[in-house]
């Protein structure tokens, strides 16, 4: 299994926690006072909390539910109620590689594999969510590149199947976006764009208004 894109870097700031899902498994993803980022299944050792619902104090993660704080590593340093007591070593969440490429969150939950690799003319532009199955996406995409010349003259590559990344661009590679696909649900998807970085200001927001109106193509199908 490779890894799944999640998230854009940019929308996760410092002390800002996310919550993403992979496969079956439930993810809090959070950035540290510091800039580290860390990925651990949804679950609060202690009493089973959501920690997606919890807040960023410094280098540590702390529940929402009796604030019991776990480092980036993942071990337990302090509980509220209990100030002078040393967290046993074995209490903490469990936790996966997550790493930043391409501006772009990389999750894997099975085993530290790298992401896949993309061109380095790009800039994350933004993520949209589609209520729809992967399949009427990914179409919804090929179909909408072949008719619209104004953007992409209909030249459509796959540069990935897991995860599913669908590359759209002149033939000329002056510009372009990249899609990179990711399905938390059976009937939703995420596409995280990529535009390449000669585009202007302008240029960016037709595109981004572009996926708009492939969204809700995608949706009606």
């Amino acid at each position: 299994m490779s890894t799944e894109p999640i998230g854009l870097a940019r929308d996760l700031a410092p002390k800002g926690v996310m919550r993403a899902q992979v496969g079956q498994t439930d993810l809090a993803i959070w950035r540290s006072t510091n800039g580290v980022v860390s990925a651990w299944e949804n679950r609060c050792p202690h009493r089973g909390m959501r920690l997606s619902h919890g807040f960023v104090r410094g280098e540590s993660l702390a529940c929402a539910y009796h604030g019991w704080h776990y480092d980036c590593s993942g071990k337990c340093n302090y509980i509220p109620a209990h100030p002078e007591l040393e967290p046993p070593s074995t209490i903490r969440p469990n936790i996966y590689s997550v790493v930043e490429q391409a501006g772009i969150l990389w999750v894997n939950t099975v085993a530290d594999a790298k992401p896949v690799s993309l061109p380095n003319d790009l800039i994350a532009l933004r993520s949209i969510t589609l209520d729809c199955n992967l399949p009427s996406a990914i179409d919804a995409f090929k179909a909408a590149a072949k008719v619209d010349a104004a953007l992409f003259n209909g030249t459509v590559t796959e540069l990935s199947q897991h995860p599913k990344i669908l590359s759209l661009e002149s033939p000329s590679g002056a510009n372009g976006i990249v899609i990179l696909f990711q399905q938390p649900h059976p009937k939703s998807v995420v596409a995280h764009l990529l535009a390449k970085d000669v585009y202007q200001t302008n240029e960016l927001v037709a595109v981004s208004r572009w996926c708009e109106s492939v969204r809700h193509k995608a949706e009606q199908q």
